[in-house]
């Protein structure tokens, strides 16, 4: 079994219900493959997998505006995966509201970033996932920006040691093992530094996906309108 197919064993299965099939992406660098478990899958050259599946009441999302039960409810669906929450934020674009999350996970000695985009209809839900993992040599964004910060006095050992992994909404939060809590150097503003690291791809995979889906004409779908 694929390290991606062992991913989404855990999750909430895909509902039939909705027209995903109506659905077209028009992002560069991402070919689809065969449909699976009632999904639609999409590759890159890397091997990184781009998906979308139809999703019913059970799948469980809160109101998007109600931020503590939302960063509580993605926290948990990290915390099932033995993940770490690196971020979460209400976004508004084309495909209208919808909740975009990011949790990472360890397969020593890699890190797998997921990122979702959870677009929430009466309906039932339809939800965007891209997992992008760490290839060749790990490790190297967090050692380079450790570096620096210690090295530019930003960062002392007790800091370092206190709080370089740590939830991002709840300091104290410890559900899952310290090695995939958010670091420092997973913040955006290191993107543009490391922009071959999974990390930096899944933000922007996830930042273009309203304005790279498109949708068959004459065919209904759970988007409304706004497409």
């Amino acid at each position: 079994m694929s390290w991606w197919k062992r991913l989404w064993r855990s999750r909430v299965a895909p509902s039939s219900h909705g027209s995903i099939g109506a659905v077209r992406l028009a992002l560069d660098g991402w070919s689809e493959k065969a449909p699976t478990g009632g999904m639609r899958i999409w590759r890159d050259a890397r091997g990184d997998v781009l998906s979308l599946a139809a999703f019913d009441a059970s799948f469980g999302l809160p109101d998007i505006s109600d931020e503590s039960a939302l960063r509580l409810w993605c926290r948990l669906l990290a915390e099932k995966r033995h993940a770490g929450l690196v971020e979460v934020r209400v976004v508004e674009g084309a495909l209208g509201m919808a909740t975009s999350l990011i949790y990472k996970q360890l397969q020593k000695p890699a890190y797998i970033f997921t990122g979702m985009l959870v677009v929430p209809r009466q309906e039932g839900h339809q939800v965007w996932t891209v997992v992008a993992r760490e290839r060749g040599t790990t490790g190297m964004r967090e050692a380079v920006v450790t570096t620096e910060l210690i090295g530019a006095g930003k960062l002392t050992i007790e800091e370092y040691e206190r709080s370089w992994a740590q939830d991002p909404y709840d300091p104290a939060y410890s559900g899952v093992d310290r090695s995939v809590l958010r670091f420092v150097s997973d913040d955006e503003c290191f993107d543009e530094r490391f922009p071959e690291h999974p990390l930096s791809k899944v933000r922007r995979v996830l930042a273009a996906l309203p304005d790279a889906v498109q949708v068959e004409s004459g065919v209904p779908v759970l988007y409304g309108n706004r497409m």
